[in-house]
This record gives structure tokens, C-alpha cells and sequence, in this order.
């Protein structure tokens, strides 16, 4: 529908028939505008050196988002984005680095875009029907809210889980406690180990649920991040 592509279009800058590549990096480019302010620099980081690095993450997500769409397994998934996330890291290095926190948000904010994309213009360059069961949350605050809230009836999509990681150091061993604001440890701050305990837990709860309410993990992942941010906003 002509609707559809108008939506597409002004949300992403993307039109029917563009190049995969190009997908990608319009959608990585969004990514970038929606947690932006989240990216802190030890020191004074130039403009030009931020749009340097933005642009070589950018690129990094063209050419290997692509292969993790090959990846036919829930392990192999997890390898390959695990890989990319380290990546983004490295080119994160020459600025004073960057947490495991921001590197999942760009490859799983990114992937959440292109699945909307190509849920409204059927483009046909990934098997996102079977691909995206593999996907994980991308994890910010108001998802990890609905996820580890202590209370179980203050959110309908809420989990019921104990898997915000307390404040720590960089380096520290985590505990994980219940969400509660000042307490816990930003999402943008995460290291790898936390990072996929969370992502394990929400897949078992999720799994485990009768009858299955979610298609999967980011169906999940936007009705809980739909639901907290509109408490917000009220």
C-alpha cells in the first residue's frame, strides 16, 4: 500500500526498490538519532572524530548484518552478534571506548528497524519470517522497567524478573536485583555477562509462557517498551 511506503519513507528515508545496502545504513542511521545522548566520551571527543566513528559503525552494520541473517541456529545468532558487538567496540577504542551496552543497541535497535521495514515493503532481502525468532531485546531502560519490575501486576507485558543488574563498577562482579531507579545499573553501561543473562532469562520466560502470548522476543520487546514509555509520557 502506498500508505505503507509513505509511513517507511518519512520515518526512514528508505523507498520501494532501494539497494539492501542502503536499507541498512538508513536504518543504522536512525538507530544513532534515537539513543544518541546515551554515547559519553571520556574526554573532549571533536564533532568531526564523533561522525568519523558513526560512520564506521554504520558501514560495519552494512556489511555484517547480512551474515547474521544467514545464521540458522540460536547459538550461531548469538556468536555472530556477539562478534559484531565486539566490533563496534573496537572502533569505539580510539575514543576512551564504549560499553557491551552500546554496541547491542546499535545491532539490536538497527535489526528492530529493519524488521518494520520490511514488514511495510516486503523487500525480500531477508528470511525475516524465520530469522527474527533469533533476535534479542534491545535493551534500554524502559524495557528493562517492564522486564524486571518487582511488582507483578504493574505492567501487562511485565516479566516478573530479577535481572536488572545493581550498580558496579566496570570490571566488578554484577548482582542482580529487581529494577528501581538509581539502583541499577544503565543499560548503557552493561557488560557482556549481564547483558546475556538478561537475554537468556526473557527467552525462557517468554518460552515457558501458556498459552505463548509473543511471537517471539521483539514482539515482546515493543509491547513492553510501548507500554512503559506511554506510563511516562502521562
Amino acid at each position: 500500500m502506498i500508505e505503507e511506503q509513505y509511513l517507511v519513507y518519512q520515518c526512514y528515508g528508505v523507498t520501494q526498490g532501494e539497494k539492501e545496502e542502503d536499507i541498512i545504513y538508513r536504518a543504522a542511521g536512525k538507530t544513532y538519532l534515537d539513543f544518541r545522548r546515551r554515547i559519553s566520551f571520556q574526554g573532549k571527543v571533536s564533532v568531526e572524530q564523533r561522525r568519523v566513528i558513526t560512520e564506521k559503525v554504520k558501514n560495519l552494520l552494512v556489511k555484517e548484518l547480512p551474515i547474521l541473517f544467514q545464521t540458522g541456529t540460536q547459538e550461531a545468532f548469538d556468536e555472530k552478534h556477539h562478534e559484531i558487538c565486539q566490533n563496534i567496540i573496537r572502533i569505539y577504542e580510539s575514543t576512551g571506548g564504549q560499553a557491551y551496552g552500546i554496541a547491542q543497541r546499535w545491532v539490536n535497535q538497527t535489526l528492530l528497524h529493519l524488521a518494520l521495514i520490511e514488514d511495510h515493503l516486503h523487500t525480500g532481502y531477508w528470511n525475516m519470517k524465520e530469522c527474527r525468532k533469533y533476535f534479542h531485546v534491545p535493551v534500554e531502560q524502559y524495557v528493562l522497567e517492564a522486564a524486571a519490575s518487582k511488582r507483578k501486576n504493574k505492567f501487562k507485558y511485565g516479566l516478573n524478573l530479577m535481572t536488572a543488574p545493581l550498580k558496579h563498577d566496570k570490571g566488578e562482579n554484577y548482582q542482580m536485583g529487581w529494577y528501581s531507579p538509581g539502583e541499577i545499573q544503565p543499560p548503557e553501561f552493561w557488560d557482556y555477562p549481564e547483558y546475556m543473562e538478561f537475554q537468556k532469562a526473557v527467552r525462557t520466560r517468554l518460552k515457558d509462557m501458556r498459552p505463548h502470548t509473543y511471537r517471539d522476543c521483539l514482539s515482546w520487546a515493543v509491547y513492553a517498551y510501548m507500554e512503559a514509555a506511554q506510563r511516562r509520557s502521562v
